[in-house]
């Protein structure tokens, strides 16, 4: 079993079984060979095609995987006739142990780098949610959000260190908490 396996999509697939909405959850049997989606979980008019990613290196390298996987034309596991639902939506799933603000301040910065080409994306690709999964506990957070928090770290970032730049992304995040 993988680290993103472990750490990121098991207790990503707990997470969903828990809510109180009943979600139909799949997610490849063999995680490292599979060359669908980690998790696919449905209920009624809608499907959430999760890509997930374990962060334990460099953050670059994870990232690219998450946003190029998104643009792959992958068939969803649920449909038998059509390539995917009218109802479908894309989501990331984060893990790591590093501090919540670094994770943030490093995907503000990417995101702040080019607002306008993110905001396509979001469309192009049908963006809902990101999903950050820290020690076992989920956090959900629109991607609409995301990108509202970064286009507000911005400007508060611009010609600040690194150490303060996590200060203003773990500002913006404060009201975020893992469940």
């Amino acid at each position: 079993m993988t680290k993103e396996e472990r750490y990121v999509v098991n207790p990503l697939v707990r997470w969903l079984k828990c809510q109180k909405a009943t979600w139909q959850v799949y997610k490849p049997s063999y995680g490292t060979s599979a060359t669908g989606w980690d998790i696919e979980a449905r209920r009624k008019n809608q499907d959430l095609l999760i890509e997930a990613k374990y962060i334990d290196g460099a953050f670059l390298a994870s990232f690219t995987g998450l946003v190029t996987a998104s643009l792959a034309n992958r068939r969803q596991h649920f449909m038998i006739q059509k390539y995917r639902s009218w109802c479908h939506h894309v989501c990331w799933a984060i893990g790591s142990d590093r501090p919540q603000n670094d994770i943030f301040q490093i995907l503000f910065d990417y995101i702040a780098r080019n607002p306008k080409f993110w905001k396509h994306y979001a469309e192009d690709v049908r963006m809902k949610y990101v999903f950050f999964v820290r020690s076992g506990r989920v956090s959900r957070i629109p991607f609409s959000l995301v990108l509202h928090l970064a286009e507000r770290y911005a400007p508060e970032a611009s010609n600040k260190t690194l150490l303060e730049r996590r200060k203003v992304a773990g500002h913006l995040i404060r009201n975020f908490r893992f469940s």
